[in-house]
């Protein structure tokens, strides 16, 4: 059986298998787990400032019909939501900025890296982008495995990119592109 991410660990979490878990796209319905969802305050940050579940279904719809924007949530085995991934596009440049994001039960199980997999596989070759860019706060190591995990490479740092409540934070710029070779690990199924 296949485990995303440590296997040791995984084993002790109670971890099932990869293929317990998938990606789809949002639906309206997924509005209230979304707009819980950020109660956690790192998924805060990768999401806009929902004030009501209205706030998260106008996003979910905004999403699904945006030609230069792509969302798939993370699903468990009961099809409950875990996390997400995110690409704004370019097309005429045939570039995208990915985002990813879990809730804090489903981290550790390399859902992240698996679900950046899956996008970047659908981004080169069914949008036809040619590079792919992220970026990871430098004390966010967690994020960073994603990335590199996920077949990313550093290309430099952006000095005082971020700012949260105050504090700037300095950010690594990672890229794929669609030359690059495919990495090892295995990307969630739905796409």
């Amino acid at each position: 059986m296949e485990v995303g991410g440590d296997g040791a660990a995984d084993a002790a979490r109670g971890a099932v298998a990869v293929s317990d878990y998938r990606l789809r796209r949002w639906s309206s319905a997924d509005a209230p787990a979304l707009f819980a969802a950020i109660e956690d305050e790192e998924v805060s940050r990768q999401l806009p400032p929902f004030e009501t579940e209205a706030d998260a279904r106008a996003h979910i719809a905004k999403t699904g019909g945006d030609d230069n924007r792509v969302a798939f949530a993370i699903v468990g085995p009961d099809d409950e939501i875990l996390g997400g991934v995110a690409a704004q596009l370019n097309r005429r440049m045939r570039t995208a900025w990915v985002s990813y994001w879990l809730l804090e039960e489903a981290r550790g199980r390399g859902l992240a890296s698996r679900a950046t997999v899956s996008l970047a596989s659908w981004l080169f070759s069914e949008a036809g982008m040619h590079r792919l860019e992220l970026g990871h706060r430098l004390n966010n190591p967690d994020s960073r495995k994603v990335a590199d995990r996920a077949g990313f490479i550093e290309e430099g740092i952006m000095r005082e990119e971020l700012e949260y409540d105050g504090v700037r934070y300095d950010t690594a710029l990672m890229s794929r592109l669609v030359t690059d070779p495919d990495p090892d690990t295995v990307g969630l199924p739905g796409l």
